[in-house]
């Protein structure tokens, strides 16, 4: 009891506290790192970080960032992080803990206006009262949309709201993840920033070019946000649809049977015309389309083909030996020499992962009320199955996740242990990639099985995950 009633009133700090405190963590940690990488062997700066900073000083001397060996990132990043050369070598580190600021702050307006955009939904058609709701179309008090407004639900009040924004924002700013990224010179919370900025002006402002635009360039800084399209598109589809929180739990067992005869699935001939785009997906498409166009026309004529092997096609070629998270790592180290690796293999290690991503952006993509979801899962599938997998795909998830920790009903038990699993898992598979890397111990085998156990948690938790969403159960908007 003492433990919950601290946690909430730690929670209920206003959340630019909250903002300002992550910053000095991370800020703290950044003066760490300049102590630790003079003192100790094992250095706390990322060895991309340095990747970045010599790219940076080609541009600087008008030549490619590609003459730097293992740069594959976009020349924009390159191009950002020149002041760790003028101004000072952590530059960038500041630039990427600011950046997590941002991204709360869009994760913060991004939850908020969903709940609320569907809380008004659901007013539009039933009030929920102590429990029991009535139909607004019977009800003599409601005259007016401007009356309407004025009426006060049970359903989300202004505290709980923000208690619950303040969740999903401690979630991503005191992560110990997305501090460490962060401050050891990771870039991939830009890539975060982007993908966030495009539901931002998809979901929130209703900005279809604009959101194609910034997806457009969140694809040009990464790659991975292209599998966001399909689900882009759905969510603006004709076809997409919201659910009434009282329809789903009427008043009778048979009501919700008789509602839920049909059973949903994708596999329908009607379901061909999703594909015919309207307005808005017509402006989204025109506006990535736009984006991509312009940046990679514009980095081809300066850097060459290099630009685009280095950025996008190395991508599709890699096969990374090294030891790394993924399933397929040792079945990749022990065909790594091998010149004629039959075709089909490739095949069946991306295939499972693309059908997946499908199904997922159609399910998800037409609820409107479970896009966000359907973006958290989408990216769990799409770094569980990934050929290669390291600590910072992590971010990808822990960007997008908080925006819908209010649809997860869960036990304070179940997510402890979910998380304990995923981290246990995780520590399981650093002890064998200790023993080869700092060692020497020959342990790929470990390593590898380490891999699968940690391949089965992330799969567990997905399915606990998709067992628990509950989006039209409002019982965790109840006033705390």
């Amino acid at each position: 009891m003492i433990m919950d009633n601290w946690f909430q009133k730690f929670v209920r700090i206003h959340y630019g506290i909250h903002l300002m405190t992550s910053l000095i963590i991370r800020f703290g940690l950044i003066g760490y790192s300049i102590y630790h990488d003079k003192v100790y062997t094992i250095p706390y700066t990322d060895v991309d970080y340095r990747v970045f900073t010599d790219a940076s000083r080609y541009v600087l001397l008008g030549e490619s960032p590609y003459e730097r060996h293992t740069y594959r990132y976009s020349p924009l990043l390159a191009i950002a992080l020149i002041p760790n050369l003028k101004i000072c070598f952590i530059f960038g580190k500041i630039l990427f803990s600011v950046i997590d600021i941002l991204v709360a702050l869009l994760i913060r307006k991004i939850l908020i206006y969903n709940i609320e955009e569907y809380s008004e939904f659901s007013k539009t058609k039933y009030l929920s009262i102590e429990g029991t709701e009535k139909s607004i179309n019977d009800s003599k008090n409601v005259r007016s949309n401007h009356n309407l407004k004025k009426i006060k639900l049970s359903l989300v009040h202004d505290d709980t709201l923000n208690f619950i924004a303040n969740i999903s924002i401690i979630a991503w700013l005191y992560n110990p993840l997305t501090i460490a990224i962060a401050t050891r010179g990771n870039c991939d919370s830009i890539a975060g920033l982007l993908v966030l900025t495009t539901i931002f002006c998809i979901q929130c402002k209703k900005k279809y070019f604009l959101g194609g635009l910034f997806h457009g360039l969140a694809i040009h800084f990464r790659l991975y946000p292209i599998f966001y399209s399909l689900t882009l598109f759905m969510f603006l589809s004709n076809y997409s649809y919201y659910v009434h929180p009282a329809a789903v739990k009427i008043t009778s067992k048979k009501t919700v049977c008789k509602q839920n005869e049909e059973k949903r699935t994708i596999f329908k001939k009607k379901y061909l015309m999703y594909l015919i785009p309207n307005r808005n997906q017509i402006s989204l498409v025109l506006g990535c389309l736009m984006s991509l166009v312009l940046s990679i026309g514009f980095f081809y004529y300066l850097y060459g083909f290099k630009f685009i092997y280095e950025t996008y096609l190395y991508h599709f070629v890699r096969h990374d030996t090294r030891h790394n998270f993924s399933l397929y790592f040792y079945l990749q180290y022990l065909t790594a020499f091998i010149k004629n690796v039959p075709f089909w293999q490739n095949i069946l290690m991306t295939l499972p992962q693309l059908v997946l991503i499908v199904v997922i952006s159609v399910r998800y993509g037409l609820d409107k009320i479970s896009f966000n979801f359907g973006i958290v899962i989408q990216t769990i599938v799409m770094v569980t199955y990934n050929t290669v997998l390291t600590s910072q795909y992590f971010v990808w998830i822990m960007v997008v996740l908080p925006l819908c920790i209010w649809q997860i009903k869960m036990s304070i038990i179940s997510a402890g242990s979910c998380i304990l699993v995923w981290f246990v898992a995780q520590g399981a598979w650093l002890f064998p990639a200790f023993l080869l890397e700092f060692k020497g111990q020959n342990t790929f085998i470990y390593v590898w099985l380490q891999g699968v156990a940690f391949f089965c948690a992330n799969i567990a938790i997905l399915g606990r995950l998709i067992m628990n969403h509950k989006p039209h159960d409002f019982k965790i908007l109840k006033k705390y």
